[in-house]
């Protein structure tokens, strides 16, 4: 693209979007995506155009077969142009959704996960799940949000890793290594789940996840705030009276052979959890003053946050956050990696296009 033309298809790519973005809700006709938007039908056409010639939009077709007269075409957008891709390793499960571009999930897969399945079955598992997706789509991959229930240390250079944790022996598995390309995004489970539940909010937010382990999220004005290497949230290692939040779950009674919100259904377990996790979050709180603290998880209900904000509200000295219960659980994990998937695929995608 030369220097003289830069600046006029930059500026009918802010027509463009729009125009995308309205064929994203539904099929159109030129009058119809005029009418709505507010522009000419020429300028819906041309756009139409630049549309199709880049592969987005398909050929009109005639909704209204039958009828006498000239037809309106009727535009949309092609799934074919390609996909994007959410991974979600549990304790419980590998997941994989792919949608289109619109958000439209167009294709999903779910295996089971024991406790004692290692790495190297994870990674093959997950390798047939990407080719039978694959297969089934047969449109290009356009990026992949990636979610493992295990801390994922960030690196100065721009590169991830994950640490594996003691709950179940996949959980290091090098899945990033299967999508590897500059539009794979590898987080941790309970940072995707805050992607997720952020979505309908606003302000900052604390997120606690209560699962198979626990761990926490922090959004500050729309954005995860993951600290210098990643570890922002990782409660478990907090010390409290000489010994960390995990020793103290331990002696409790709540860390051993079976996973913690297993232990967490009997109410009687509560304090054992409530007592050194209050003292961790009321420090925090106290400190960060986040707009909500939501409480979310397998492990989680209504009644048992409940019982933390009672906790809480004797700790935290001054105004607190507002103390909710998301029902969202786990399923938030894959939400948000997909999300993430799909902002940076259309990111790239208009990036491509004005420049085209």
């Amino acid at each position: 693209m030369s220097a003289e033309n830069a600046g006029p298809r930059a500026l009918a790519a802010l027509t463009d979007e729009r125009v995308f973005g309205l064929l994203a809700q539904a099929p159109a006709t030129r009058t119809e995506i005029s009418a709505r938007l507010g522009i000419s039908k020429p300028t819906a056409s041309q756009s139409i155009l630049r549309l199709q010639e880049f592969g987005l939009v398909s050929e009109g077709r005639s909704s209204a077969e039958g009828k006498r007269g000239r037809i309106p075409e009727r535009y949309a957008l092609r799934t074919a142009y390609g996909h994007v891709l959410g991974v979600d390793l549990s304790a419980e499960r590998l997941a994989l959704r792919a949608s289109d571009v619109t958000g439209t999930v167009l294709a999903e897969r779910i295996s089971p996960v024991q406790t004692s399945t290692g790495a190297e079955q994870l990674l093959d598992t997950a390798r047939a799940l990407r080719d039978e997706l694959q297969a089934e789509l047969g449109s290009p991959r356009l990026a992949a949000g990636i979610s493992q229930a295990a801390p994922v240390l960030h690196g100065e250079d721009g590169t991830t890793r994950v640490v594996p944790t003691p709950i179940f022996a996949a959980s290091g598995a090098d899945l990033a290594g299967l999508f590897d390309s500059p539009a794979t995004l590898l987080d941790n489970d309970v940072n995707w789940m805050a992607v997720a539940e952020y979505s309908r909010r606003a302000g900052s937010m604390l997120l606690l996840y209560l699962g198979a382990g626990l761990g926490s999220a922090l959004v500050i004005e729309g954005r995860v705030y993951r600290g210098r290497h990643g570890l922002v949230g990782e409660l478990e290692t907090q010390r409290l009276q000489g010994r960390t939040l995990l020793e103290h779950l331990d002696s409790g009674g709540l860390v051993g052979t079976r996973v913690l919100f297993e232990k967490l259904s009997d109410p009687r377990m509560w304090p054992a959890l409530l007592e050194p996790l209050g003292q961790v979050l009321g420090n925090l709180l106290g400190y960060l003053d986040p707009d909500a603290l939501v409480v979310t998880g397998p492990g989680a209900s209504a009644a048992l946050t409940e019982k933390l904000a009672e906790r809480l509200r004797g700790i935290v000295p001054l105004a607190g956050p507002d103390i909710e219960y998301s029902p969202q659980g786990g399923t938030g994990a894959l939400d948000g990696a997909l999300a993430a998937a799909r902002r940076r695929a259309l990111a790239e995608l208009w990036s491509a296009y004005r420049h085209a």
